[in-house]
């Protein structure tokens, strides 16, 4: 006997969005299906927030590389080394005095890339693009942390419910060893008990 395969992630949450949005469109105002429009809009801000800031950072890399500073650790033309941080020029070249002078200017250089890339990161919109997604992330975080709270009393705001914790999980590490795909299943099972909104 054939084991039916489990839907996929993008599978379930089809089912359940077109379940859900014949729901509203019927006139289901229920406190999980409203719940989860707002997580929809929440969670697809902080998903064009979060491209947003990738795309100017990347664009930034690419035009003026990550603040560091490159050198040699015994001061030849040997292997180079790269520091991001004034502790990374400390810890390879060592507290002998005879590299204080060296330690210094290296921690200058590192200081005046740090102000470049700050400098740039503010007018390339960086910093705003990741404030921006700073609050979209803190938004979401708040609406997965009430879920739990909000308890489903009908099979609609199961569903509601499900599709929230299967959208989340996608972008997240497994946890607590709940697997991903007993969610779609269990997800997919109920869209397909519902009876058609009304």
């Amino acid at each position: 006997m054939a084991t039916p395969s489990t839907p996929s992630c993008r599978t379930a949450l089809s089912a359940a969005s077109r379940f859900l949005r014949a729901a509203v469109q019927n006139g289901n105002r229920e406190p999980l299906v409203a719940f989860w429009q707002e997580w929809r809009t929440a969670f697809r801000a902080s998903l064009r927030a979060a491209r947003t800031a990738q795309r100017l950072e990347r664009r930034l890399i690419e035009r003026i590389g990550m603040p560091g500073v490159d050198f040699s650790a015994d001061g030849s033309d040997g292997a180079m080394v790269r520091a991001t941080h004034p502790d990374d020029i400390d810890r390879i070249l060592g507290p002998e005095p005879a590299g204080r002078e060296r330690s210094g200017r290296l921690k200058r250089e590192l200081a005046a890339a740090q102000a470049r890339w700050d400098t740039e990161a503010a007018a390339s919109g960086l910093v705003a693009a990741i404030a921006d997604e700073t609050a979209a992330d803190h938004r979401v975080d708040t609406l997965v942390r009430a879920i739990p709270r909000m308890p489903a009393r009908s099979l609609a705001e199961a569903i509601a419910k499900l599709a929230v914790l299967v959208e989340w999980s996608g972008t997240e590490p497994e946890d607590g060893g709940i697997p991903r795909h007993g969610l779609h299943g269990l997800l997919a099972d109920l869209v397909a008990l519902a009876p058609p909104p009304r």
